[in-house]
């Protein structure tokens, strides 16, 4: 009987540990808040952002990510509107978070973030209603809620708070802006610890 009460004392210990990365649940979210604007025609594909984690993620009773943590992000594609020719796009990813003093290395599903198609003069190809550059300006100032132009009727983008444009019929968002303080929700499909000491 006493050989048995080091193996029950190991197990229980074993129990007790924190959560590891590698203890993920499938399909874990992680929501985010962005540390800086991005739009599709001053972001760079390859650019990396920075971005707050809202909410912690835990595994029973053991927190895996802490809520705050800062997490890291790369631009998979920015296409600008080339002069408000077509519509720009956004592609988002996260590859990194650090929390409880570790980096771990992320896979997560890419946010495709698409500006919306308006009509254009075809003698020059430029749109006819020139709103959706006013529209833009308003969108990038600070306080400015996403997605509004004073008035216009925000469209959200399933999984973000973020939107392309806006129910106004005089103003439609050609340009992505997602603007500082935006929330992302991201799917986890894979999460590592890094040997690499930050």
């Amino acid at each position: 009987m006493t050989a048995k009460f080091p193996r029950f004392l190991s197990l229980f210990l074993l129990a007790a540990l924190p959560a590891t990365a590698s203890d993920l649940p499938k399909n874990i979210k992680l929501e985010v808040r962005m540390e800086e604007t991005l739009t599709s025609d001053s972001s760079q594909t390859g650019q990396r952002f920075t971005a707050t984690l809202t909410k912690g993620v835990s595994a029973g009773e053991a927190i895996i990510f802490e809520k705050g943590a800062t997490v890291e992000g790369i631009v998979k594609l920015a296409e600008p509107t080339y002069n408000y020719r077509q519509p720009g796009e956004l592609d988002l990813e996260l590859d990194s978070i650090r929390s409880g003093g570790k980096l771990y290395l992320l896979k997560t599903n890419t946010i495709f973030l698409e500006g919306k198609p308006t009509a254009t003069d075809p003698r020059t190809g430029r749109p006819m209603d020139p709103s959706p550059r006013k529209g833009d300006v308003a969108r990038a100032t600070i306080d400015t809620i996403p997605g509004m132009d004073r008035g216009g009727v925000a469209t959200t983008i399933p999984g973000t708070d973020v939107t392309v444009g806006s129910g106004s019929p005089t103003s439609r968002s050609m340009q992505v802006i997602v603007p500082a303080r935006s929330k992302l929700t991201f799917n986890v499909s894979s999460a590592s610890a890094s040997d690499t000491k930050q």
